[in-house]
């Protein structure tokens, strides 16, 4: 079984990926816990503290809310345009053998016994190589070979590593 495609890469594809990254690992939560205890504790303590205290612990929770996204966002973005491999298109073969990608004169494959797991989020497929990189296989350039990406690393991969509907 194979296929293949073709790959461009985007800023909102790159974001989603560290989105996803970062707030499904511990400091993700921790976050997530830490801003809902400082909204939490500005409602319940208004007025009974200072203007000052229950500003500060909603701008804590926004800051935890809001700027982390921003940022990473921007580095998206960066990261995108930054890089000649990433903005150009990357062609992708999916077999047997595993994960290869290529651009121009360079190739590069990425055996089963090496991949991390493969996880099918909302928006991507994700081919990790290690707990933080990951080929970013967007399912909106992938429809119509979704189903055979998916065959093949099912078959390729134990269930603890395979995330994917």
């Amino acid at each position: 079984m194979k296929t293949e495609f073709d790959i461009q890469l985007r800023t909102i594809d790159m974001y989603r990926f560290n989105l996803w990254h970062t707030y499904t690992t511990s400091s993700g939560y921790v976050a997530i816990f830490m801003a809902i205890i400082a909204f939490w504790a500005a409602v319940r303590r208004w007025g009974e503290v200072s203007l000052t205290n229950s500003v500060m612990c909603v701008g804590l929770g926004a800051v935890l809310l809001l700027y982390l996204p921003l940022t990473l966002y921007l580095k998206s973005g960066q990261q995108v345009q930054g890089s000649a491999v990433l903005k150009n298109v990357l062609h992708y073969t999916i077999d047997d053998k595993g994960v290869t990608t290529s651009q121009g004169d360079m190739s590069s494959t990425l055996l089963w016994e090496q991949v991390y797991r493969v996880v099918a989020t909302r928006h991507n497929i994700l081919v990790c190589m290690n707990p933080g990189n990951a080929f970013i296989i967007p399912k909106d350039q992938v429809t119509q070979q979704y189903d055979t990406i998916r065959a093949i690393a099912q078959k390729h991969l134990e269930k603890h590593r395979f995330k994917m509907k």
